[in-house]
């Protein structure tokens, strides 16, 4: 029995997949300016912050009745995490082993330019093992960790506890990391990383559906929206009173947000039906994985031919997407694919 296909959730994928990948490129982060600022730039870049945490409440969404429905809890686990650890590592040793940078390769050699790159994840093992091969595979190893945490408690029948343990890690992970100007907190690893932020993003979604919880649209459209402003007003602060970043991958707005944009998904299920999400939603993971790759080449690309940053800007999403989708389909049709893509 083929499974049946939420058409708002696959949309909402696909969109905040575009929207990750935007963020990848830097889209007009260069060029225009505006009193001196890529203000258009930096707008999409804040904006496309939701998407990861979108991605880690759809997958606790769907991992409850997974793990409900079968009394062997360790076996669920295993059977969802397998597949993630088998293309976390195959894709690791792809970036590993391939090189990024076109100038260095082309003027020093291979060797060199890996060596440069092999050097600089070994500055920080620790947080290197929690990533992998290229710093965007750091979602698989968070989502493993969150739904670890998540099949324990429910194993030992401490589902109560999970949501104080979640938040737990989530506070701290914000305290050492975007709010470390303030708190001085320090974490071994970078806490975007592991289980700090994923936990209670897919607990949320575990939750949402054990518990059958909905809110109509307009109120979803509100806790969005609140959330994005609470997101900005942190982001700001931080940087202008703070000394600290502008940019941040989460913040005490973020879970607010995402579940707004979910709740809103949850409750319109045939929200961005004309996109036909469900038809690639299968190679969405697999583009993930190898987009940032295409992204880097594309930009190796445009720099040695000096094309305008506003035209490689618009060019920069469309071409990184339509071909990592190419390269998803084409993996598919080789004996190791399914090492790859799912």
């Amino acid at each position: 029995m083929t499974k049946k296909r939420i058409i708002s959730f696959e949309s909402g994928r696909l969109i905040a997949l575009l929207a990750i990948i935007t963020l990848h490129s830097q889209v007009f982060m260069k060029s225009p300016l505006i009193f001196g600022e890529p203000v258009i730039g930096m707008i999409l870049n804040q904006a496309s912050r939701f998407a990861v945490p979108l991605f880690f409440i759809i997958a606790g969404y769907f991992y409850y009745p997974k793990l409900v429905k079968s009394d062997s809890k360790e076996d669920v686990f295993w059977q969802y995490t397998r597949p993630l650890l088998m293309m976390w590592l195959s894709w690791s040793i792809i970036f590993l082993l391939i090189p990024f940078n076109f100038t260095t390769l082309l003027n020093d050699g291979y060797w060199a330019e890996r060596t440069n790159y092999w050097s600089s994840l070994l500055a920080n093992p620790l947080n290197s093992l929690f990533e992998g091969g290229l710093v965007h595979l750091w979602y698989i190893p968070a989502l493993i960790c969150a739904v670890g945490i998540i099949t324990l408690l429910h194993a030992f029948k401490v589902e109560a506890i999970l949501l104080p343990i979640a938040l737990i890690l989530f506070v701290y992970g914000c305290a050492a990391g975007s709010y470390v100007p303030v708190t001085d907190m320090e974490a071994p690893i970078f806490t975007r990383n592991g289980p700090f932020f994923s936990t209670l993003l897919v607990a949320l979604g575990y939750e949402i559906h054990r518990r059958k919880l909905t809110l109509d649209s307009k109120q979803s459209i509100i806790l969005a929206f609140s959330g994005f402003a609470l997101f900005l007003l942190e982001a700001n602060y931080l940087y202008f009173f703070a000394n600290g970043a502008f940019y941040h991958d989460f913040l005490l707005g973020t879970p607010l947000w995402a579940i707004g944009i979910f709740l809103f998904l949850q409750g319109k299920p045939d929200f961005g039906e004309k996109l036909k999400a469900s038809t690639i939603s299968n190679d969405l993971l697999g583009v993930y994985l190898c987009h940032l790759l295409v992204v880097i080449y594309f930009f190796n690309i445009v720099f040695m031919l000096g094309v305008n940053p506003i035209l490689s800007s618009l060019l920069a999403v469309p071409c990184a997407f339509f071909i990592s989708l190419l390269v998803v389909k084409g993996l598919r049709k080789l004996p190791f694919g399914q090492l790859l893509v799912r």
